[in-house]
């Protein structure tokens, strides 16, 4: 065998990229007059029968996948110790060095990254192939837009004995599910929980988890909840945070049933930037140090709160953007000039709204009980405890209600709903009472406009 020549027929023009297993080369294909990318196994590990047999297995795995989102495999072969694997050379970069470049990506390039990498999973799980390994590094950009995913060099088929070594856990820690980090087998919901992470990092231009080791990494995906990317980029559509969210639930049979699914999800989500009226609404939450391993929520408020987070139905109504509320009602016979008798029957109305809200938060029968609740006072479905629960005041429409902190998450999506306001909330580890609103922002007495909506942070206990 040539230095620069193998099997009499793949010559070898130089390196163009480095991995775990070898170099890949750029190579003439003398027999067929076309270039082709040649991937070499390293040196030292053709001693190693393990090795020799991954090395295999990758190409027969993507030698049996045609399709346009997978590079394709033309060959494999032995020259005295070499060992090889013939694939398509594609002009362009990998994503990782596209974001090294460029991130964060917008949102509508992102979308147009990850969507065909569902289809290229979509074609390997049908052919009962997990890929193991997706992250940036192994999606390759074309210069006409072209996504094409590479280096199936640790996919297994299904059911297929896995050949880890032992105490070595395949994949990159970055991108690592959680129920491999753990020691359990991969599925193609390992797939897509790698792919949300990589969206995650092309959207905000960082993977969610880092630390001094891989181990650390990996247990962090075992015990956090991925934020959403829309809290360290302020703007950033709703939907791509529900796509998140799903695609990186902890436990596998919460993501999505298929990468096909998945890419629904990405095509039917909003992708719009959110309206500047609510982007105040979305910065980012105080940190909390990490010991706490803090998992946060985002969810519809019509969802029972659970621990762990429950992404919204794909295409549901309440997950569309910019959802205008109805029109509140305006108190247009203070202004000066009206007659005595509107005035006072504008009054009248007010007490009648106050009176009813009273009613709703207090228990109490309309025209008894008008005052609200002091914050001091217990509510009166509130469970007995060693100390007061605060209770939201009576409804002032438009209006974020006073003593939102301190009640129950109960309390205060009434209070916020009587006042005609709509809002979302986030569960994060604390030593408060679980389902106690620890923060709200806008602060209380502040007045929304339709599109605006109250944050609740909400404790879920230690």
């Amino acid at each position: 065998m040539s230095p620069n020549r193998l099997a009499e027929r793949y010559v070898l023009r130089g390196v163009i990229a480095t991995g775990g297993m070898g170099e890949v080369h750029l190579a003439t294909d003398q027999r067929l007059g076309r270039q082709v990318a040649v991937k070499v196994l390293a040196q030292r590990l053709t001693d190693s029968p393990e090795a020799v047999e991954r090395f295999r297995r990758e190409a027969m795995s993507a030698a049996g996948l045609s399709h346009p989102n997978i590079a394709r495999v033309y060959d494999y072969g032995v020259d005295g110790a070499s060992h090889f694997i013939v694939m398509e050379y594609l002009a362009g970069r990998s994503l990782d060095r596209l974001l090294r470049d460029r991130a964060p990506l917008p949102p509508q390039e992102a979308v147009g990254i990850a969507s065909p990498v569902c289809a290229a999973l979509a074609a390997a799980h049908s052919a009962g192939i997990v890929h193991r390994d997706i992250k940036p590094g192994n999606i390759m950009v074309t210069p006409d837009g072209t996504v094409k995913v590479t280096d199936f060099g640790i996919a297994r088929a299904l059911g297929a004995a896995p050949l880890t070594d032992t105490g070595t856990v395949m994949g990159t820690a970055a991108y690592l599910p959680p129920e491999v980090s753990r020691g359990g087998s991969a599925g193609p919901g390992s797939d897509l929980y790698s792919l949300g992470i990589v969206l995650f990092e092309m959207l905000t231009g960082r993977v969610p988890f880092s630390g001094d080791t891989p181990v650390t990494v990996a247990m962090r995906h075992l015990s956090e909840d991925v934020p959403p990317p829309s809290e360290l980029v302020p703007g950033l559509p709703r939907g791509l945070d529900e796509v998140v969210a799903r695609a990186t639930s902890r436990e596998p049979g919460d993501r999505y049933p298929s990468a096909e699914a998945m890419a629904d999800g990405l095509r039917y989500g909003d992708t719009r930037p959110l309206p500047l009226s609510t982007r105040a609404l979305t910065r980012p939450l105080p940190t909390v140090p990490s010991e706490a391993a803090p998992s946060v929520a985002v969810v519809s408020p019509r969802t029972t709160p659970t621990p762990r987070r429950q992404p919204r139905t794909q295409r549901e109504p309440s997950d569309e953007l910019g959802e205008p509320l109805p029109n509140r009602p305006v108190n247009h016979d203070a202004r000066p000039g009206r007659s005595r008798v509107a005035w006072v029957l504008g009054s009248l109305v007010l007490v009648l709204v106050v009176a009813l809200g009273a009613s709703l938060f207090s228990g109490g029968i309309p025209g008894v009980t008008i005052a609200p609740p002091s914050a001091n006072t217990p509510s009166a479905t509130a469970p007995t405890t060693d100390q007061s629960t605060p209770t939201p005041q009576a409804a002032r429409p438009g209006v974020v209600p006073e003593g939102l902190v301190g009640s129950d998450l109960a309390s205060a999506e009434q209070a916020i709903k009587a006042n005609g306001l709509d809002f979302k909330w986030r569960m994060v580890a604390s030593d408060a009472p679980r389902n106690q609103v620890i923060k709200a922002t806008p602060g209380p007495g502040e007045t929304l406009r339709p599109a605006d909506r109250v944050i609740l942070v909400v404790s879920r206990g230690r």
